[in-house]
């Protein structure tokens, strides 16, 4: 169904969209990856969706959108259990 994998594909869309240089279309659809991931409870995918978006955001200029980011893909990925995975962010530079 639907809410199995439209996060999913949103998120393949906006690495798509960043490979090609569609800035602004990758923007939206990370936004509506995370929003995808949080509206149907998968929380370790909200925590990617966060990750790649700061990655994204970092590497365009916007960098106002990191740290927020950021601490939501530690936050998610703390309630999902992935304490190396939190360990890792937290240590990145």
């Amino acid at each position: 169904s639907v809410w199995n994998f439209e996060n999913k594909l949103l998120l393949l869309q906006a690495e798509r969209h960043y490979a090609f240089g569609e800035m602004d279309r990758a923007a939206e659809k990370y936004m509506l990856a995370q929003e995808s991931s949080k509206k149907h409870r998968f929380i370790h995918e909200e925590a990617l969706a966060c990750e790649l978006a700061a990655a994204f955001h970092e590497k365009t200029g916007n960098v106002q959108f990191v740290a927020e980011l950021i601490d939501r893909a530690v936050n998610c990925y703390q309630t999902w259990g992935a304490e190396g995975k939190v360990e890792s962010l937290l240590l990145s530079p």
